[in-house]
């Protein structure tokens, strides 16, 4: 018989994949057909026991961390591809960002009461941090930490109103609550602490809008409109460009935090994860609906690669040295994408490769 707790969950789980209403409903393809195949970028197929939702890298890289939608948090050894250890949490979480120096992960909340925080040395709970009741979500919560600890910014859009939540690391508290304009999908810390970036939409997420935040008043500091509703977001290594995964158009966007401009590439359907190598050379979203992670060159705004992989991708996250990708998907495995036989099989093969699963 179903707790309370795990009715809950279940329902929110069903509540967000169609939310991605805001994000993930619709699109066309987005890419032509490849020019060649090269297999053996799958390496790993990883059992992690349930539906994995966020996934992160630890600062060595020898450990990744997938949020679970029955609660759980799960500690992946890299280098022996098995769980370690397993933290149960009073909620379901999310989206999770680290510490660069690796000893907290900050998770968000589904039913919006808590941001978790771990201690990840002793590999237990620090802190459940209250946010407040349970409350429908709109888009899965969003987490990201300042590049010195001091900070996490966490969103919230649930059915009541939407918001960006300030957090000071060292007594994890909650500072600041701002009440943004739109439906936050995603937000990223500039890499001197000064600015927040929150993408999301409005009303029925038809379209997007980018807002920047300074890190201290809250106040918006500029606002760009985009033409797709974005689903996640990535900051580029050096803080001068955000990648948008547009769910609906079937794209990314890159948005110049410089000029504002917007470049527009397309992808495969319903994009939902997102990421960027250490280099920024190269961005991988995962295609939820095509079963693929696509890799974009950023210098050329091409995509240059199409990875088959295990059904619904859906989150991804590369590891420090830009060597192996982590996907997580609507099945209870978490795969890892060999990135040097990827990009390799890009450089070898013309402009645009499939790889497929296999040794």
């Amino acid at each position: 018989m179903l707790t309370a707790n795990a009715i809950v969950r279940t329902a929110l789980a069903v509540m967000v994949l169609a939310a991605s209403a805001c994000g993930l409903a619709g699109g066309g393809s987005g890419l032509g057909t490849a020019a060649s195949a090269v297999s053996g970028a799958v390496v790993a197929s990883i059992p992690i026991g349930d539906f994995g939702i966020g996934v992160a890298v630890g600062a060595d890289g020898r450990r990744a961390y997938v949020a679970l939608r029955t609660g759980k948090v799960v500690t992946i050894d890299t280098a022996t591809r098995v769980v370690t250890n397993t933290l149960v949490t009073n909620g379901q979480p999310a989206s999770l960002a680290l510490t660069a120096d690796g000893t907290r992960a900050y998770v968000t909340d589904m039913t919006a009461q808590s941001i978790f925080v771990l201690d990840l040395a002793n590999q237990q709970i620090a802190k459940a941090i209250s946010v407040g009741m349970i409350a429908r979500p709109i888009l899965a919560p969003s987490v990201a930490v300042s590049r010195d600890g001091a900070r996490a910014y966490v969103t919230e859009a649930t059915g009541q109103d939407d918001h960006l939540l300030f957090v000071v690391t060292a007594t994890n508290t909650i500072t600041r609550d701002k009440f943004l304009p739109i439906h936050p999908a995603g937000v990223a810390v500039s890499p001197d602490g000064a600015r927040v970036y929150v993408a999301g939409c409005k009303l029925t997420c038809i379209n997007g809008t980018f807002l920047v935040i300074d890190a201290t008043s809250g106040n918006v500091l500029s606002t760009t409109a985009l033409a797709d509703a974005p689903t996640s977001l990535a900051l580029a290594p050096d803080g001068a460009r955000v990648y948008l995964a547009n769910g609906r158009a079937a794209s990314v966007a890159f948005v110049d935090l410089g000029s504002q401009a917007v470049t527009t590439v397309a992808v495969g359907p319903e994009p939902s994860g997102i990421a960027v190598d250490p280099r920024g050379a190269f961005v991988y979203v995962t295609s939820y609906a095509s079963n693929a992670v696509q890799v974009v060159d950023t210098r050329t705004a091409t995509v240059t690669a199409n990875v088959a992989v295990a059904n619904g991708p859906r989150a991804i996250a590369v590891d420090p040295a830009g060597r192996f990708a982590y996907v997580t998907h609507t099945s209870a495995t978490c795969s890892v994408l060999d990135l040097q036989r990827v990009n390799g099989a890009t450089a070898s093969g013309g402009a645009r490769s499939t790889v497929g699963a296999g040794s």
